[in-house]
């Protein structure tokens, strides 16, 4: 579960881990006793209403309805009228919208009012946006069975022999099936609430330190122009640091790198041998990514969007590594340690 607080509206942010079958997104808010036009909740492809927008909820005070509607190419679909009137001047409101394979369904103060066909594919909408005469508490994204949007420990599929924890929860690695055999002791929860929306660069150093078993989650949107994009686990938070992983996602860079992730590690000022070595690339531009970076006794493990990448044996001791280091040509959406 994420949750974003506080809201300023106009508001548009990314939607955390993007869109997936059974994700419950819920706006608490309070419509001002000033309102006269009313407000918006949009579910979007790019940070603006236009050009695509997959859902667009919209409370008109005025006329004492809801409309939904859909818009491509910035022309606007058949509008969807239902009656408004769970939604009063000075009043608080609960908005949830579930998302199902088929549609969402909408609900608002615990009572379901509306399902609304989608029209797009729900997976384009990257960013929520609230505009309006609204006052909004929080946003929360709710993963459907409270799984946080990941298969449970030990089913099939995942990255690579390890299963991401549901956010919030406690990251219990003797659940993890470790290659080596190697299985370290429980572990608790480690550092901050999840960091939504930082600016890049993020530097910031790793919460009690890596040691096997402990996991970063990185959320993102590469720009739509994106040259390259740079992940390190460093020393320190200077250019400069030993570089204990290097992860450099290169989508098209001066010295003819196409769609490469480059791997390495720098001692003393000097690099080692690169590792360009991937079955695939995942990343795309303007396209929301997850990535997983788990420790383990030998190396680390890298998945994206769910699915098992690459590992990068360890060239210099894990503990050299003491801070996260993100830059490059993407806009961050979650940072998380556990």
């Amino acid at each position: 579960m994420a949750t974003i607080s506080p809201v300023v509206v106009p508001y548009s942010g990314g939607i955390p881990g993007g869109i997936k079958n059974g994700m419950e997104i819920e706006v608490q808010g309070t419509v001002p006793h000033h309102a006269h036009n009313g407000f918006s909740i949009n579910l979007c492809q790019g940070p603006n209403v236009e050009p695509t927008t997959v859902l667009h909820f919209n409370v008109r005070l005025n006329q004492n309805c809801i409309v939904l509607n859909h818009m491509q190419n910035n022309s606007w679909g058949g509008e969807v009228r239902h009656d408004g009137h769970q939604f009063h001047k000075g009043k608080p409101f609960d908005l949830r919208i579930l998302i199902k394979p088929q549609m969402y369904k909408l609900k608002v103060n615990g009572r379901h009012i509306v399902d609304f066909a989608h029209r797009l594919p729900k997976e384009t909408a990257q960013f929520i946006v609230v505009q309006g005469e609204v006052s909004v508490n929080y946003i929360r994204f709710q993963s459907g069975g409270g799984g946080g949007g990941y298969p449970p420990a030990g089913a099939a599929g995942g990255c690579g022999g390890f299963v991401p924890p549901p956010a919030g929860s406690a990251f219990i690695p003797p659940s993890l099936p470790y290659p080596t055999g190697a299985v370290p002791a429980p572990q608790p929860a480690y550092g901050p609430q999840p960091i939504y929306n930082p600016p890049v660069p993020f530097v910031q150093g790793i919460p009690g330190g890596l040691s096997p078993g402990r996991m970063i989650h990185i959320s993102g949107v590469p720009f739509p122009t994106a040259s390259r994009i740079t992940i390190n686990l460093q020393s320190g938070p200077y250019d400069g640091c030993d570089v204990a992983f290097h992860c450099d996602i290169r989508f098209r860079t001066d010295d003819g790198s196409f769609n490469t992730i480059v791997r390495n590690h720098c001692q003393g000022g000097a690099w080692g041998l690169e590792d360009r070595s991937a079955p695939y690339f995942p990343f795309v531009p303007n396209n929301n990514f997850d990535i997983l970076l788990l420790t383990e006794a030998h190396g680390f493990k890298v998945a994206v969007n769910n699915q098992h990448l690459l590992e990068f044996r360890h060239r210099l001791p894990m503990q050299v590594a003491n801070t996260l280091r993100v830059t490059g040509d993407v806009r961050l959406t979650q940072i998380r340690f556990q």
